[in-house]
């Protein structure tokens, strides 16, 4: 029997007929506003870009890319976030509109030539590629090698607040409008003098946008799986489609879904040199309506030998050109096969620190970890290179060429602080939420850099680097081998200051797991697990002994603690209620929980998405309960700020905050500036407008923030 190319012109029929019922079904950027001017407040408020579907498509489908365009011919990637799902509005006819919104200020980019990347997420196809104050060309990213089509309105230092850019006029089609100059913003509504005129509203029936392997292509003997992408989500029949081919038999087949996109597999190998014929019915597939495709999809293919072709290096974090990039950064390379590498192929060559040897972790092959093992130095430049004669795959093909990535470590302290307002306890608390959110997050547990290994070098032992010294009994004990669950006798454990029951209460899922603040390292201490158990997750609070606390005795080293059957002298107290740290170590916890109740103000980090928590201190102790909602309490306050007082910050806390700062790129404020804890500062409200000091301006004379390099992601 001979199988030709039949269904080739039902396929390419689908495209064109549903072009035509679907002219109206478009999404695209709709409003912008990236730059203002400093008054009345600090400038760059309220910055955001808006999407419209036009036929009411759900948003959540799609991701904005912002695009770094100081050189115009090589822009960069510095942010994505997802865009919200949106809501329905009428503006004439009705639309879905979503806005992403940016809560910390100038985090939009406001330089010459910077771009912002539509992108449809299941399958990175780039929607539309606006710039503003000149055209770019994408180096990198999901527009890499397309050039962006520059807007002909823009913002500048003196925009006024409360404004933006946005399309205007009558039409159905974003060719039917018009860029108009800065009006006052309408972000989530119908735009100034835009009216939408889409006549009824068609299903748009499900059609096919690409399939792997294309429709007359090749499939290579290596692969079972034909994947097949929609212009909607859509749902199938499992075990509807099957496969005609000249030599294989494919009695057992699967369809599973994944939103736009249905993969149909087969138990059975294909064999080199045949031809095959996949049919997948019509009536197996339906949209969110119920509609079918208007023919059978057809995908016809020819089988090939897979040839060898050399491994690739497709994603590397921190990102090629990353600046801010913390000191102890791990560097994760993702190759697009498994390898074996030379332990010399990965040369890391800085400006201060000169050319390190680093660690690697090939545990997630083809994903490889480098460690530096040593944090680098504040603002240097580094490169890597990775030398393609030292990359194989398993057949012993080579990288054809060198890669090479640069990135920039975040700067010294000096100007860590420089946006934040001391003017009031209001305006101090939220400049310094600003200032130290969105910090690099670490897992708790993990195969790569994470807490344990983060916290065995801020609570080492200053007298031998073998040991951590922990934070209640002040026992020195074995890195690693003593952790609690390796061993038998006394181990030590992590524990949270704060207890992650008050705020943040399972280890998964929102709030939890892998992000902050569970694995705040700012927060964690490396703790005698008996003693971390005895505490609980009771607040801190003076507890004597005459009031019937028990005595956790400290044993000597580093020259404190020790003693016993005196309070408070070096031990600490217990009650079940409350939990008084010993002396020594009473400012460094107190410390640990204030930055708790600043850091965690609610929202979401802005890097990875997820919710935090609302984390507040107090006196109350009818507050102080388990629980997961927002707000949640921790206190004694006022004795915590005793402790503050009585035990201020030393060199060994000073060097734990530098540490945690070369992980996870924030610090602790009140290390560096005790003065500013105060029960005035934890009793303020969130003012109205956080007004942020201006720092220095760039050569351009305007502020750009530092970038953080961000994980790689398939979706989000």
């Amino acid at each position: 029997m001979s199988f030709g190319k039949k269904g080739a012109a039902c396929l390419l029929g689908c495209f064109f007929v549903f072009a035509n019922l679907s002219a109206h079904a478009e999404v695209f950027i709709n409003e912008i506003h990236y730059d203002d001017a400093e008054t009345p407040t600090a400038g760059d408020q309220n910055e955001a870009v808006e999407v419209v579907a036009t036929n009411g498509e759900d948003l959540s489908l799609y991701d904005i890319v912002l695009y770094n365009g100081s050189n115009a011919a090589a822009a960069i990637v510095y942010d994505t976030d997802a865009v919200p799902a949106g809501s329905l509005v009428t503006c004439g006819s009705t639309v879905r509109i979503g806005v992403v919104t940016y809560t910390s200020p100038a985090q939009v980019q406001n330089g010459g030539n910077d771009a912002i990347a539509l992108v449809r997420r299941s399958d990175s196809t780039v929607v539309q590629f606006l710039s503003y104050e000149g055209a770019a060309t994408a180096s990198a990213g999901p527009a890499s090698g397309q050039t962006s089509i520059a807007i002909p309105v823009s913002e500048t230092n003196s925009t006024a607040e409360g404004t933006s850019l946005q399309l205007g006029g009558t039409g159905a089609t974003y060719a039917n409008f018009a860029w108009n100059a800065s009006a006052t913003s309408s972000f989530g509504s119908c735009n100034n003098n835009q009216v939408f005129n889409l006549g009824p509203q068609v299903n748009v029936l499900p059609f096919v946008v690409s399939t792997s392997p294309a429709n007359g292509g090749t499939m290579f003997t290596t692969s079972n799986t034909v994947l097949i992408s929609f212009n909607e989500s859509v749902s199938t029949t499992n075990g509807a489609a099957f496969y005609q081919c000249t030599t294989s038999s494919h009695p057992q087949i699967a369809t599973s879904l994944g939103g736009e996109n249905i993969l149909v597999t087969t138990a059975t190998q294909f064999v080199s040199g045949e031809s095959c014929v996949l049919t997948v019915p019509a009536s197996s597939i339906a949209d969110s309506e119920n509609a079918h495709p208007a023919q059978d999809i057809v995908v016809n293919f020819n089988v090939i030998t897979q040839p060898n072709q050399a491994p690739l290096i497709f994603a590397i974090t921190p990102l090629s050109n990353a600046v801010g990039v913390p000191a102890a950064t791990d560097i994760t390379v993702f190759f697009t096969e498994h390898i074996t590498a030379d332990p010399e192929a990965f040369v890391l060559q800085c400006s201060a620190s000169g050319l390190i040897q680093p660690s690697i972790n090939t545990a997630g092959n083809p994903t490889i970890v480098l460690s530096t093992n040593t944090a680098l130095q504040a603002g240097e430049n580094c490169t890597l290179t990775v030398i393609a004669a030292g990359i194989l795959d398993d057949n012993g093909l080579a990288m054809t060429q060198n890669y090479v990535s640069r990135f920039t470590i975040a700067g010294n302290i000096s100007a860590y602080y420089n946006r934040v307002n001391t003017s009031s306890a209001e305006q101090l608390r939220c400049s310094l939420n600003t200032t130290i959110r969105d910090h690099t997050v670490y897992p708790y547990s993990a195969g790569t850099t994470d807490t344990w290994d983060i916290l065995e070098i801020a609570d080492e032992d200053p007298n031998n680097s073998g040991k951590i010294l922990d934070v209640y009994r002040n026992r020195s004990y074995i890195k690693v081998s003593s952790r609690a669950g390796t061993g038998s006798g006394l181990t030590y454990n992590r524990e949270h200051t704060w207890p992650n029951s008050l705020g943040f209460g399972t280890d998964t899922g929102n709030l939890g797991l892998p992000h902050a603040p569970y694995t705040d390292t700012h927060m964690l201490y490396l703790s005698d697990t008996q003693y971390n158990s005895d505490r609980g997750n009771d607040p801190y609070a003076n507890c004597s002994m005459a009031s019937g606390c028990g005595e956790r005795a400290t044993e000597v080293n580093n020259g404190s603690g020790g003693g016993s059957g005196v309070y408070p002298g070096n031990s600490n107290w217990t009650n079940g209620s409350s939990f008084e740290t010993w002396s020594k170590r009473k400012g460094d916890v107190a410390r640990a929980v204030m930055y708790m109740a600043i850091r965690y103000e609610g929202g979401t980090h802005g890097v990875t998405g997820q919710n935090e928590p609302d984390l507040e201190l107090t006196d109350n102790r009818s507050l102080i309960v388990g629980t997961s909602s927002s707000p949640a309490y921790m206190g004694l306050m006022s004795d915590l700020l005793q402790w503050h007082l009585a035990d201020p910050p030393d060199a060994a806390e000073l060097a734990r905050n530098q540490i945690i700062f070369n992980f996870q790129g924030n610090r602790n404020p009140f290390i560096d500036h005790p003065e500013w804890a105060t029960a005035a500062l934890f009793n303020s409200s969130k003012p109205t407008t956080c007004i942020l000091n201006t720092p220095e301006p760039a050569p351009d004379g305007k502020y750009r923030p530092i970038l953080k390099p961000r994980p790689p992601t398939t979706t989000r």
